[in-house]
Order: C-alpha cells, then sequence, then structure tokens
C-alpha cells in the first residue's frame, strides 16, 4: 500500500512542486494530482518533474464529473466520458494509476431500475480508465442522513459497490473509507473481513475518525475527524488487516471539517508534517 498526500482532501493551497520535496522529506510515497493538470500541459510537466526528482509516484486521478450522480442526465454524462478519456491520456502520460468515483445511497429510481442504471455507466467509465492503465474504485457512501435526499435508498455498503462492479464486468474495484464504513453498519467487521478477501480489488483507503459522543447513524457527513483522533475508528487495526495483504491501493488522510479548515491555513511545512505525524500514527 502506499502512503499518499491528496492536497484536495486537506484544502491545502500549495503546488505539488511546492509539496514534494517536502513530502518526500517526510516519507510520504505519492502525491495526487490536482484537476488543473489536465488543462496545463506545462504544469503537468512541472508536476511530474517535482515528482520524478524527488523519487515520487503518483497518487489520485481527479474525475471529471460526479458520474452516478442522478442529476448527471445521458447527454452530460456522454460529454463527461468524453472528458475522461482525454484526462485518461494525459495520465496514462504521466503514469498515473488510481482513480474512483462515489456511488450515493439515494436515488429517484426504484431500486432494480438504479441498479441496472449504474451498471451501465460503471461498464463504459470502468472500460475507459482500463484502457488507460488506470485503476477504478466505487466508494459506498454510509451516513444515514444522505439516505433520505431521493425517494429511494439505494446501495449503501462494500457488498453492494461490489455487486455493482460484477454485474458491470468485474473490473472495477472498491475505494474504501473508514468513516463511510463505520457509519454504514456501525463497523461490521464482516465487511472488514470481505474488503480483506478482496485486497487485490482495493484502490484507494480514505483514513478518518468519526466524532465521539455520536451514535454511528447520527454522524454527519461533513463532520469527520483525523485518524486515531477520537478512537471511535480504530483505523490503525483496518490497515494493518488490509496490508497483511498483498496490494497497490493509496492510503490517505480525509478528515474533513474541522480539520480542512485548519490546514488551509498552515505553511506547507507544517501542513505535511502534521499529515506525515498522523500517518505515522495509524500506522503504528
Amino acid at each position: 500500500m502506499i502512503r499518499t498526500l491528496d492536497a484536495s482532501m486537506l484544502n491545502l493551497p500549495y503546488t505539488l512542486p511546492e509539496l514534494a520535496p517536502l513530502a518526500a522529506a517526510h516519507g510520504i510515497e505519492a502525491l495526487s494530482a490536482p484537476a488543473a493538470l489536465f488543462e496545463d500541459d506545462r504544469a503537468a510537466r512541472e508536476a511530474a518533474a517535482a515528482l520524478r526528482d524527488n523519487g515520487l509516484r503518483w497518487g489520485l486521478m481527479p474525475m471529471p464529473a460526479d458520474f452516478y450522480h442522478w442529476e448527471l442526465d445521458d447527454q452530460a454524462f456522454a460529454r463527461a466520458l468524453e472528458t475522461l478519456r482525454r484526462r485518461a491520456d494525459t495520465a496514462q502520460r504521466l503514469g498515473i494509476h488510481h482513480a474512483y468515483n462515489h456511488v450515493w445511497p439515494t436515488s429517484p429510481m426504484e431500486f432494480d431500475a438504479a441498479f441496472e442504471w449504474h451498471v451501465r455507466r460503471v461498464g463504459q467509465v470502468s472500460r475507459v480508465l482500463r484502457e488507460h492503465g488506470v485503476r477504478y474504485g466505487l466508494e459506498f457512501i454510509g451516513p444515514h442522513h444522505i439516505r433520505s435526499w431521493q425517494k429511494h435508498e439505494f446501495v449503501h455498503s462494500l457488498a453492494g459497490v461490489l455487486a455493482i462492479a460484477d454485474s458491470a464486468g468485474g473490473e472495477a474495484g472498491v475505494a474504501f473509507d473508514t468513516f463511510h464504513w463505520y457509519c454504514s453498519g456501525n463497523g461490521a467487521e464482516d465487511d472488514l473481513a470481505l474488503m480483506a478477501h478482496h485486497a487485490n480489488r482495493l484502490v484507494a483507503v480514505h483514513c478518518n475518525d468519526a466524532v465521539a459522543g455520536v451514535p454511528y447513524d447520527r454522524q454527519e457527513d461533513m463532520q469527520r475527524r483525523l485518524p486515531m483522533e477520537t478512537g471511535v475508528i480504530d483505523t490503525r487495526r483496518i490497515l494493518r488487516l488490509f496490508r497483511a495483504h498483498p496490494n497497490d491501493a493509496l492510503y490517505m488522510i480525509e478528515p474533513f471539517e474541522p480539520h480542512r479548515t485548519r490546514f488551509h491555513s498552515l505553511s506547507a511545512e507544517e501542513a505535511v508534517g502534521e499529515a506525515a505525524a498522523v500517518f505515522a500514527r495509524m500506522e503504528g
């Protein structure tokens, strides 16, 4: 597994050339690519050189659309798919090999229709990425309050996104978020066993903690904590379990608020140093 700093997840206002030497000095192995690199060839070359000169790998490729949102109609989906092809061409040239989208746990369609709709789209997206050497993961969303945003509940578990991926041809894997896992089923142990069994399908692991004193079914999606901050989620144990099975998944810190606001105010050195300390804490 690959220790990855994703500046967008921490709301860091710094470029990859600014972050790369600091990340290397702190033992971080990969940096995710900002969307701007796919619109600016010069910036992409400079970022690639910064990673290469500091012995770093690429993290996530940002996706050009929320491909499974109910408001993205078929025409908009087709346009986004063309953008994805162009972005995947750039990713292939740069050597970026990981990407993901989340699957919303609610839908205006009844379950069977929504499932078929997702399978069609996942098949198209995953084929484009496979053709360009990019591993693609589906992330399930766990917080209960999101499940009521539309008329019908939809997939909100690891088994659910694996079922979609398998029905779409089995090319997609999983982006496993520890907060969503906890919220989905109160930290179900069988989900950890299932993910470990399918560790070869892990594309990314989002590491975070839940708010202390709030029941799992009352947690708010945008309110999270740094890994191992409250101890509600034992990220150290989860990482140890996943790392026991060979895989090349990225793992990264994704705390949302209040930490995104705080990280944004830090200097680049402070932010990378604190991120490295968090990695060390959850790696044990």
